[in-house]
């Protein structure tokens, strides 16, 4: 594999895992415009400030410092730094917050204890798995078009439970709905040890014509079902097959080249099998017809299967 290919990879995984926000540092995967509004680095190509990746840029941090019977402080240790899932209803919700509703605001976090594993946060989720009613007001920061919601837990609050899941909420406990949820592997939580909660949303208007992710989209639940990275040894190939199947005209499929998104109907094509001169995934899969041109040595193409809500 080239230098590029691994790069690509690299910074793919690097997507996926998530970077952690130091004051006004981004992740690498992100890069903040002249106006102050943070956008998607792409790795190559000709915009740097062009269409949004795909892939989780909200999530969720979790953080714990001891704290000694006599009042001495430690760092905070980083427990969990990871993509979150915006559920379903987050849809109405946001309406709410846009259309000035009463107590619509993203302003408690709520813990479950469920038993390790946790079930995975599903899109139909409107609740935490197995709650403790310990549910807590956020301070809320806006940073551009990041808004940070971030609550404490002292020494004191919510001892005597192994929280494995927490949720973002518009109220406290036995009000308000849940805009999102996490699940993280368990954290006992006793009186020597403090927790923060850190839920960061980033809202980005995505300027490609055409295909399903133009205009305005809320970043953070960018689920990737499926995805396949194919580099271009020789050049030439005018299709390239997925490794995985979808349903084609369901408008979830996205073809990125050397990191920049091609717009589908102009650039490419969503196509059954056969394929012409099949690659990057099993003979005779679906994948994608190039529209006007063919791959040249070395470039990196990218078809990913995704659900944004």
């Amino acid at each position: 594999m080239t230098r590029k290919a691994e790069d690509f990879i690299r910074r793919r995984k690097a997507q996926l895992l998530g970077r952690q926000f130091a004051g006004d540092m981004l992740p690498e995967h992100l890069a903040r415009r002249p106006d102050g509004v943070v956008v998607p680095r792409c790795i190559s190509g000709t915009a740097l400030y062009g269409d949004r990746f795909p892939g989780p840029k909200g999530h969720l941090r979790v953080q714990t410092r001891e704290v000694t019977p006599s009042g001495i402080v430690g760092p905070w240790v980083t427990h969990e730094d990871d993509k979150n899932l915006v559920v379903t209803q987050a849809e109405r919700l946001m309406a709410n917050a846009m259309g000035g509703v009463l107590n619509s605001a993203f302003n408690y976090i709520e813990l479950g204890d469920p038993t390790f594993p946790a079930n995975p946060p599903a899109f139909g989720d409107i609740a935490l798995q197995q709650t403790t009613a310990v549910r807590k007001a956020v301070t809320i920061t806006l940073n551009g078009n990041i808004l940070t919601a971030e609550a404490t837990f002292l020494t004191t609050e919510g001892n005597g439970f192994t929280y494995t899941e927490s949720g973002l909420f518009t109220g406290p406990f036995a009000s308000g709905s849940m805009f999102a949820r996490k699940t993280f592997n368990p954290i006992i939580k006793t009186s020597s040890f403090e927790m923060r909660f850190t839920w960061i949303v980033t809202f980005l208007v995505n300027p490609a014509a055409g295909g399903d992710c133009a205009g305005v989209a809320l970043v953070g639940p960018a689920t990737v079902a499926n995805e396949t990275i194919y580099e271009s040894m020789s050049g030439g190939e005018a299709s390239i097959a997925a490794t995985f199947d979808f349903a084609v005209g369901a408008a979830h499929l996205d073809f990125f080249l050397n990191g920049a998104r091609m717009v589908r109907t102009r650039q490419y094509l969503e196509a059954n099998s056969p394929l012409s001169a099949p690659i990057g995934g099993p003979a005779g899969n679906k994948g994608v017809n190039l529209v006007g041109f063919v791959l040249n040595p070395g470039d990196v193409s990218y078809l990913v299967q995704r659900t944004l809500s």
